[in-house]
């Protein structure tokens, strides 16, 4: 199974992610700032990121960007995930070369059912 990196600030958001992941028994390592995801990341890449698009200790830069720049992450795959309307966040993962991206408003259901055979089908 994959080792699934999360860098989201809603501790619920984590918590939801984490279980999905977990139930199709992957490894999970949450950060809720790109800072600390980043440090832990050099040297022990997990196999996939997971992250959110707004995040308090990135401003105004894109967290993908700061990730290819990570020695070791330059060629995992990325999910990003936000609030914003599935249309928008496809064309940013499009733009930005994330590999998919899930909105948080689809909600639990929508979730818990994309997630897993999206990481399956990156990792």
């Amino acid at each position: 199974m994959a080792t699934v990196g999360i860098i989201e600030d809603s501790s619920l958001v984590v918590q939801m992610l984490t279980m999905v992941c977990e139930e199709h028994g992957h490894t999970v390592r949450s950060f809720e700032r790109f800072g600390d995801a980043a440090d832990a990341f050099r040297g022990d890449p997990p196999d996939i990121v997971i992250t959110d698009l707004n995040l308090p200790d990135l401003s105004e830069d894109s967290p993908l960007e700061r990730l290819r720049g990570i020695e070791g992450l330059s060629n995992t795959p990325v999910v990003i995930i936000s609030g914003r309307p599935n249309e928008e966040l496809q064309k940013l993962a499009d733009e930005s070369g994330a590999q998919g991206a899930l909105s948080k408003d689809d909600g639990m259901p929508v979730i818990s059912s994309q997630l897993p055979s999206m990481i399956e089908q990156l990792v």
